[in-house]
This record gives structure tokens, sequence and C-alpha cells, in this order.
């Protein structure tokens, strides 16, 4: 008899559990294994390799290059991360010669599940060589392996050419926007801008091949769109020394992303 009383109290503690599921998918429009991918939870003790690269053939001339990403980061138990990255590392190769631009930098974040700001510090590096501090907060609104928006604004502290005085000043601009379809399938929208001179802008698709997230998992994205590198700024003022050999290239790429979490 009191097996059965038991029996019962489970049953009808279940009942009562699936109405409250239903109650609350059927206020919100949505069913709860809708909201579940859309809006997963953020895995936590795990590390991430996240890169991309967007290579292209120049359509002004001989020669080709390419504008990537990448990024090793901690999530830590408690909603924080570090990581190192290199956004963006851009190079061209042309007749006029070789040009890179490449901002390498430590970074620290508060991540919780749907919201993400940070602070990255490192240095500048073009032509071959350092040129300036570089500085670039981030924030993320959404759910990193759900929808969301990403923006990421850089700043350097570099040296004037011709006043030879130290400013700090807006150095690029970069973001991104992801919106799942299915579980495994999102379509990505992709672009940046820099000062110091380069620009991409793609749309694409991500596709988690193993897992959604959680360490083990791994995400391959592919995108089309348009590059764009100058390893230094034009000629100004008739005054030719500061660009004398830059190297410079436009074209088409077709941009390959990894997401890899452990």
């Amino acid at each position: 008899m009191r097996q059965t009383r038991l029996h019962a109290a489970a049953l009808v503690v279940a009942l009562a559990a699936g109405a409250t599921r239903a109650e609350a998918a059927e206020e919100t429009g949505a069913p709860e294994v809708e909201r579940s991918w859309m809006l997963p939870p953020l895995a936590r003790n795990m590390v991430r390799v996240q890169g991309t690269v967007r290579p292209f053939f120049n359509m002004i001339g001989p020669g080709g290059g390419a504008i990537g990403d990448l990024s090793v980061e901690y999530y830590f138990q408690r909603p924080f991360k570090l990581g190192f990255e290199l956004s963006p590392f851009a190079f061209v190769l042309v007749p006029e010669g070789p040009g890179t631009i490449v901002h390498a930098r430590l970074r620290g974040a508060f991540a919780s599940d749907y919201v993400e700001v940070g602070l990255g510090i490192g240095g500048r590096m073009q032509y071959f060589g350092p040129s300036g501090l570089s500085v670039a907060p981030a924030v993320r609104l959404g759910s990193l392996d759900g929808a969301h928006l990403r923006a990421e604004l850089g700043y350097s502290l570099i040296r004037n050419y011709y006043t030879q005085q130290a400013q700090f000043a807006l150095s690029h601009v970069t973001g991104g926007l992801d919106v799942p379809v299915t579980r495994r399938l999102a379509i990505t929208l992709d672009g940046g801008y820099g000062l110091d001179l380069w620009a991409y802008a793609t749309l694409g698709v991500r596709h988690w091949i193993h897992g959604h997230g959680e360490p083990g998992s791994l995400a391959i994205g592919a995108s089309a769109g348009a590059a764009w590198v100058v390893d230094r700024f034009p000629c100004q003022y008739g005054d030719i020394d500061p660009c004398r050999g830059a190297a410079w290239g436009l074209g088409p790429t077709i941009a390959v992303r990894v997401d890899r979490r452990f």
C-alpha cells in the first residue's frame, strides 16, 4: 500500500513538472528544445581554439594575400576567460614585395552564457616590424554557440610619420553575426575594416561536425566574400617615402573557419 502511494506521488510530481514546462513553452511561443539550440549555455573548464583564414587572388594585378584571425582561449568554471589572439593577421605578396599587418594581444573577459565583455592588450606589427601598441575592447551579445552578435574596436598607439608624435587612435573595427537554422547549422556574417589598411566581408555557414560546443566538439565553417590589404598608407602631400615599395591587393575570397574545443 505504501509503495502504491509512493508511485502515485512520483507520478503527480512528474505531471506537474511537465505541465510547468509546457506552460513556459506556451508563454514564450517556442518549444523548449528550440530555445536550447538557439541559446545554449556556455560550456565551462574548456579550451577553445578558433581560427579563420580568408585567402584571395589579387584582381588589380599579379599576386595575392590573406586576412585571418586565430585565438586560443580558456573558459573557467566561473564566468571568465583568458586567451591569446592574432586579430587580424594579414599579408599580401605582389611584385612590389611582401607586406604584413598583425595585431597580437592577450585577452581577458567576463564571459557568461549570454554576455561577454573583454579587453585585449598587445602590439601591432606592420611591414615585418613593430609599429605600436594594440588595445581592443570586445563584446558578445547572445550565446557563443547559438544566436549572437559580436563586435571589436581596435586602438593603436603609433608614431605619426610627419610629426613624430605618438597618437592613440582607432585602428580597426570587426564584427560578426551567427544565426542558427538547425541544431548543427548556422548562417554567419563577418566583416572588418582597418585604418592601417585592410578590409573583408563574408557570408557563409557554420556546421558542427562533432558535439554542440562542449569539450570534444568540432565546427567547420565556409563563406565567400571579398578581402583587401594595403601594407602601408597611400602617399600623402607628394611625399613618397612612407609608401615607397608598399604592397597591396584586392580580390574575392573563400574563407575557412575552424572551431575546436578541448
